[in-house]
């Protein structure tokens, strides 16, 4: 049988509405944000430029040459002057620091007057500049966090929402798993007409296709059941009641292989029949007071020939020997599951060994039917699944311990297989019955 495959955490539509609405939202905030970033700095480095040219044109006009005046450096400002009047150059004053070239540190700027009286005076004025770019960083470090934080934000946000928006989808999945298939309703259809409320109206029409073949199968396999079973019947009968002793050995055989054939076509129809009344929920449990241990003495005599051509033999074990082994259950119903479950243990068990049968009494009532095997079963209660047999045999149409499962269940029993040490074993146990609690 597949294994139901996993879902993992991102594999789910939540994660990838809440991804998809995080990517979109994180694109559009970085565009937005860089775009912010973009134009404060370009505000920042327009007002540091102003700051810096209206400084040093404030010192230029102060400068004045016949007579000489010039001002004198404030705290902060570092300014270098000098006069060239086309002979030589003097430097009036100059306190500029001597790393005024890194421009990391430093921001420098130029200007030059020509007096009325000739030559030339030049200014080179020189504002720090990390105050400014420190203001830069901060910017960044900023924005640095600030993304991060509004992805993460985002994304939880879009987690949430799509969280939200799914719920229908969560409840239509829901809604659609419990649906019974022997008993199928349709979905409850939301209030409002959209995609869900479609998706919903579409996996109704589906049930109800599906309700509609079910039931036409049910029917044919009914009907194709029993109008199987006369014809098989009486084949069945007239070989059993054919004189072999006047017959030769290769004719006694082939009369003995037919009636197996015969007897195994039966099991088929059985088995349809059986299995058309529970898909198509008709079936109908009865109760009667019922002796398990004299059922399994009655059942077992159906299976003399057979175990006596495989060289097998019943032992049959009741726990306590004064037991009462009472039960209150549909007689039909687990005659059928005692019937496949002592038929699969001659038909699959090895050839000159004994079947175990123990029938007893504690809190509850059952049986324990087990027999060696040739070979090793894994996951022997996979063999319960419909249509499911061991790959060791070839014969069977895995139908009778899904019946043996199903009808259990419907008369308060629990049916449970194992395989330990190449022993096959079926247990049958039933729910203790309150008629049935004298000792």
């Amino acid at each position: 049988m597949n294994s139901r495959p996993t879902s993992s955490f991102y594999q789910s539509l939540r994660f990838r509405f809440g991804l998809l609405f995080n990517s979109l939202l994180f694109l559009c905030v970085s565009i937005i944000v860089y775009s912010l970033y973009k134009n404060a700095k370009t505000e920042l480095d327009r007002s540091f430029s102003l700051q810096l040219s209206s400084a040093a044109g404030a010192v230029l006009q102060k400068i004045e040459i016949d007579p000489i005046s010039v001002p004198v450096p404030k705290s902060g400002e570092f300014f270098r002057i000098v006069y060239d009047n086309g002979v030589k150059k003097t430097r009036l004053i100059d306190n500029l620091p001597q790393d005024v070239t890194d421009k990391e540190k430093w921001r420098v700027i130029s200007l030059n007057k020509d007096p009325e009286n000739g030559g030339r005076i030049s200014v080179e004025f020189a504002l720090s500049a990390e105050n400014y770019h420190s203001g830069i960083q901060k910017l960044r470090r900023l924005l640095y966090i600030y993304l991060p934080v509004a992805f993460l934000i985002s994304f939880l946000g879009g987690y949430l929402l799509s969280g939200f928006f799914l719920r229908p989808l969560r409840r239509i999945i829901r809604n659609a798993g419990e649906v019974d298939l022997e008993h199928i309703t349709l979905l409850s259809q939301p209030h409002t007409r959209d995609e869900f409320y479609h998706l919903t109206d579409a996996l109704n029409r589906m049930l109800m296709r599906i309700d509609e073949q079910a039931k036409q199968q049910a029917a044919f396999f009914t009907m194709a059941s029993h109008e199987l079973r006369t014809p098989i019947s009486t084949m069945l009968t007239e070989l059993q009641v054919f004189n072999r002793e006047a017959l030769d050995p290769d004719s006694g055989k082939l009369l003995d292989n037919q009636e197996q054939e015969v007897k195994r076509m039966k099991a088929l129809v059985d088995n349809f029949l059986w299995m058309s009344q529970i898909e198509s929920g008709n079936l109908r449990t009865g109760k009667s007071d019922l002796d398990l241990a004299e059922m399994v003495l009655e059942l077992s005599e159906a299976f003399r020939k057979q175990m006596m051509i495989n060289r097998q033999r019943f032992r049959i074990d009741l726990s306590p020997v004064d037991g009462d082994f009472r039960i209150s259950a549909d007689k039909n119903q687990v005659e059928i599951i005692i019937n496949n479950l002592m038929s699969n243990a001659v038909k699959y068990g090895k050839t000159g060994t004994t079947i175990d049968i123990k029938i007893y009494r504690n809190e509850r009532r059952g049986i324990i039917i087990s027999n060696a095997v040739d070979h090793v079963i894994e996951n022997p209660e996979q063999l319960k699944g419909q249509f499911l047999r061991e790959t060791f045999h070839k014969d069977g149409f895995g139908l009778g311990l899904w019946i043996s499962a199903v009808l259990s269940g419907k008369n308060n029993a629990e049916l449970s297989l194992d395989s330990i040490n190449n022993r096959f074993s079926a247990t049958l146990e039933f729910d203790d019955v309150e008629n049935f609690k004298k000792a």
